[in-house]
């Protein structure tokens, strides 16, 4: 392995800090901050930690006493021991890269031009690490509010390791499914089923702030014949109106029987493949996701090694709880950026959050 050497940009490599503290703007947005606060930091970040020691041991000791298959189930409740991976990203700068950079110094152009070109090289490498790692983390948490489980696969996690699926231990009650699938809007009972739902949580003394569901699901809650009609009475509409309801609309109705409003869920994240990126959204699309007030837990972390033991000719910076580091090497050459985070949200509110699969109908 070719040895850590200084960056090429030399002292400015040092000033990373002060380049991310005054570009906090131009990192992409998350939507994970909307429910999740920071947890303090730690030296070591296990799923016990994240998800509690108490749920799974709660959760093993149910499993190996009324499991009918208890091998496989002690194997799932495994996967929740020891330490969490790191969300790692690196990017190198190519030859390419650094010949038109040595191109540029040398061309008549003003030194105010050409520190402006080398803060931009320096700053799109830190960008683009930094803002990977948080979007993991957007991703993670889509994916479990909607599904109660946090899944790293071959397909979402290409260049890493692979967990399979970690459970959240949501309660499997919470879990609930519809008196008729969505798609078939002459059969559809959106409505009922939302209020369902309600109705089972207030009885164990649980209240929703706001439902959560895709863009795609929503227009078939909005063509079903009941919430048609139901909106027709509503506005005072002809019976047979054929209404297509705005989810402004949908939402006043909704608050009109103290029901939570819905709230339309639409992030896109890039996995990147072989130098491909695809386009993924990690919340299941016929999920709908009830919230409970407030923030839904915190996103457990832990310091990267290299802040207890940095590593020589390395420039280091954090952003967040990322650390980002820079360095070169010689052979074969390489100016490198790489984001670290050792992170894993622990949904402390799991109890209180309810999933209603409008894909598939009670039995």
């Amino acid at each position: 392995m070719a040895e850590k050497i200084n960056s090429i940009f030399g002292a400015y490599s040092g000033k990373m800090q002060v380049m991310i503290d005054k570009a906090k703007d131009k990192f992409a947005p998350v939507w994970w901050t909307n429910y999740f606060d920071w947890g303090v930091p730690k030296t070591t970040l296990t799923f016990e930690t994240a998800i509690g020691r108490s749920r799974i041991e709660a959760a093993a000791s149910v499993v190996d006493r009324n499991s009918p298959a208890p091998l496989r189930s002690r194997k799932g409740i495994e996967k929740l021991h020891g330490e969490v991976p790191a969300i790692k990203e690196k990017f190198k700068m190519t030859e390419q890269d650094y010949r038109d950079w040595e191109m540029l110094k040398r061309m008549n152009v003003d030194d105010a031009t050409k520190l402006g070109s080398m803060l931009d090289l320096m700053f799109n490498d830190i960008k683009v690490v930094a803002d990977s790692t948080m979007k993991r983390l957007d991703y993670m948490i889509l994916q479990g509010i909607s599904t109660g489980e946090i899944n790293i696969d071959i397909a979402n996690n290409p260049d890493g390791v692979v967990s399979g699926s970690i459970p959240l231990l949501m309660p499997d009650d919470n879990k609930r499914k519809v008196a008729a699938v969505w798609s078939s809007p002459t059969t559809a009972t959106p409505f009922t089923d939302i209020q369902n739902v309600v109705d089972a949580a207030e009885d164990k003394g649980i209240g929703f702030e706001k439902i959560l569901m895709t863009r795609a699901t929503f227009m078939k809650m909005q063509k079903s014949d009941e919430v048609v009609k139901l909106l027709n009475a509503f506005y005072r509409l002809p019976s047979n109106a054929k209404t297509l309801a705005t989810i402004d609309q949908v939402n006043e109705v909704l608050e009109s029987y103290m029901f939570p409003k819905i709230e339309i869920v639409n992030q896109v994240i890039g996995v990147e493949k072989k130098g491909v990126i695809s386009p993924v959204r990690p919340f299941k699309d016929s999920s709908v996701v009830f919230l409970p007030a407030g923030k839904l837990g915190v996103v457990h972390n832990a310091v990267a090694i290299e802040e207890l033991h940095p590593v020589e000719g390395v420039s280091y910076a954090k952003n967040g709880r990322t650390l980002i580091s820079k360095w070169a090497q010689n052979d074969p050459f390489g100016e490198y950026t790489q984001g670290e985070l050792n992170a894993f949200p622990g949904f402390e509110a799991i109890d209180q959050i309810f999933i209603l699969d409008s894909a598939t109908a009670q039995a």
